[in-house]
Protein backbone atom coordinates (compact mmCIF):
# COMPACT_ATOMS: atom_id res chain seq x y z
CA UNK A 1 0.00 0.00 0.00
CA UNK A 2 0.98 3.05 -0.20
CA UNK A 3 2.64 5.27 2.18
CA UNK A 4 3.02 1.77 4.04
CA UNK A 5 6.35 1.39 6.17
CA UNK A 6 7.65 -2.23 6.63
CA UNK A 7 10.44 -2.90 8.72
CA UNK A 8 12.96 -6.25 7.44
CA UNK A 9 15.32 -8.05 9.55
CA UNK A 10 18.35 -10.02 8.46
CA UNK A 11 17.17 -13.44 8.99
CA UNK A 12 18.83 -15.19 12.25
CA UNK A 13 20.40 -11.74 13.17
CA UNK A 14 20.08 -12.00 16.60
CA UNK A 15 21.15 -8.35 17.74
CA UNK A 16 18.32 -6.57 15.10
CA UNK A 17 15.57 -9.01 16.54
CA UNK A 18 14.69 -8.18 19.74
CA UNK A 19 12.32 -11.13 19.91
CA UNK A 20 15.77 -13.33 20.06
CA UNK A 21 16.71 -11.38 22.96
CA UNK A 22 13.62 -11.23 25.24
CA UNK A 23 13.68 -15.78 24.47
CA UNK A 24 16.93 -15.99 25.75
CA UNK A 25 15.94 -14.10 28.60
CA UNK A 26 13.10 -16.68 28.92
CA UNK A 27 15.04 -19.95 28.62
CA UNK A 28 17.68 -18.62 30.84
CA UNK A 29 14.79 -17.82 33.72
CA UNK A 30 12.95 -21.35 32.46
CA UNK A 31 16.62 -23.09 32.82
CA UNK A 32 17.18 -21.96 36.61
CA UNK A 33 13.64 -23.15 37.56
CA UNK A 34 12.71 -26.41 39.00
CA UNK A 35 13.37 -29.43 36.17
CA UNK A 36 10.12 -30.96 35.73
CA UNK A 37 9.34 -34.17 33.26
CA UNK A 38 5.26 -33.64 33.33
CA UNK A 39 4.42 -31.92 29.74
CA UNK A 40 2.43 -30.28 31.62
CA UNK A 41 3.86 -29.03 34.50
CA UNK A 42 6.27 -27.79 32.00
CA UNK A 43 3.93 -26.16 30.16
CA UNK A 44 2.44 -23.94 33.10
CA UNK A 45 6.04 -23.61 34.08
CA UNK A 46 7.36 -21.67 30.77
CA UNK A 47 3.98 -19.94 30.75
CA UNK A 48 4.85 -18.90 34.33
CA UNK A 49 8.46 -17.78 32.77
CA UNK A 50 7.10 -15.76 30.19
CA UNK A 51 4.57 -13.71 32.32
CA UNK A 52 7.71 -13.03 35.18
CA UNK A 53 9.51 -12.06 32.19
CA UNK A 54 9.17 -8.01 32.90
CA UNK A 55 7.77 -5.90 30.05
CA UNK A 56 10.45 -3.50 30.56
CA UNK A 57 13.07 -6.21 29.72
CA UNK A 58 11.29 -6.54 26.53
CA UNK A 59 11.45 -2.80 25.62
CA UNK A 60 14.88 -2.23 26.48
CA UNK A 61 15.38 -5.44 23.58
CA UNK A 62 13.50 -3.90 21.13
CA UNK A 63 15.62 -0.27 21.92
CA UNK A 64 19.17 -1.92 21.55
CA UNK A 65 18.12 -3.59 18.56
CA UNK A 66 17.04 0.25 17.01
CA UNK A 67 19.85 1.19 18.62
CA UNK A 68 21.99 -1.49 16.13
CA UNK A 69 19.94 -0.66 13.09
CA UNK A 70 21.10 3.02 13.36
CA UNK A 71 24.80 1.98 14.17
CA UNK A 72 25.06 0.10 10.74
CA UNK A 73 23.12 2.42 8.50
CA UNK A 74 25.72 5.07 9.78
CA UNK A 75 28.28 2.32 8.44
CA UNK A 76 29.42 0.63 11.33
CA UNK A 77 30.51 -2.49 11.54
CA UNK A 78 29.48 -5.16 13.76
CA UNK A 79 31.94 -5.25 16.59
CA UNK A 80 31.86 -0.99 16.16
CA UNK A 81 28.06 -1.18 16.85
CA UNK A 82 28.46 -3.18 19.49
CA UNK A 83 31.37 -0.70 21.34
CA UNK A 84 29.36 1.88 20.69
CA UNK A 85 26.19 0.75 21.80
CA UNK A 86 27.84 -0.59 25.31
CA UNK A 87 29.86 2.69 25.63
CA UNK A 88 27.11 5.03 24.53
CA UNK A 89 25.86 7.45 27.85
CA UNK A 90 23.36 8.97 25.59
CA UNK A 91 20.56 6.66 25.42
CA UNK A 92 17.22 9.64 25.50
CA UNK A 93 16.61 8.42 22.35
CA UNK A 94 16.39 5.28 19.85
CA UNK A 95 18.78 6.26 17.86
CA UNK A 96 22.76 6.57 17.79
CA UNK A 97 24.02 9.62 17.59
CA UNK A 98 26.26 10.63 14.88
CA UNK A 99 28.57 11.95 17.36
CA UNK A 100 29.17 8.41 19.17
CA UNK A 101 29.66 6.51 15.30
CA UNK A 102 32.53 8.60 14.98
CA UNK A 103 34.18 7.86 18.50
CA UNK A 104 33.32 4.26 17.55
CA UNK A 105 35.15 4.80 13.76
CA UNK A 106 37.96 6.73 15.45
CA UNK A 107 37.99 3.69 18.57
CA UNK A 108 38.62 1.12 15.69
CA UNK A 109 40.55 2.90 13.06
Amino acid sequence: RKGALNDFYPKFHCELNFIEQYWVAVKLLYRSSAQMTDMDAMECNMIACLDDSPLIQFQCHANQSVRFISAYSQGLSGSMAAWANRNQRYHGHQTLPPLMAEKAKAAYA
